[in-house]
């Protein structure tokens, strides 16, 4: 049975929201990433402003663990940037295969009732030319 094109474009346009929300997600997850860097650094800079002896002793090891953490926020803060610009366009894109499947729509109710009436009108001459 072949498909309309109003319904060929349905499935891509529900293709392409699952699409979108995949990248919603990645962004989301990346988010959380950054969130837990940021509170581990905050955790860092606390630990090593303490007058507590044991952090005072490993400084040196909170202050590399703190350049490797800076470094993992700023890949972060790229891949957030990279993301966002990628889900923004999977949402546009979807945006308007959904306009397209709407005029598909209107297109095809336009035609079958444009049918409809030809049909109408074929059926009314010939009752007319029978009489």
């Amino acid at each position: 049975m072949a498909e309309s094109r109003s319904e060929k474009l349905a499935r891509l346009v529900r293709v392409q929201r699952q699409i979108e929300r995949m990248a919603e997600f990645e962004l989301s997850h990346t988010l959380r990433q950054q969130a837990e860097t940021e509170a581990t650094q905050d955790a860092l800079v606390a630990a090593v402003g303490s007058f507590n002896p044991i952090h005072a002793a490993m400084s040196h090891q909170y202050a590399q663990r703190f350049q490797r953490l800076s470094a993992r926020s700023q890949l972060l803060q790229g891949a957030k940037a990279v993301q966002e610009r990628r889900m923004l366009t999977e949402k546009t894109k979807a945006d308007r295969l959904s306009e397209h499947a709407e005029k598909a729509v209107e297109a095809e109710d336009r035609l079958s009732t444009d049918e409809i009436l030809l049909d109408l009108l074929d059926a009314s001459l010939q009752r007319r030319g029978s009489d």
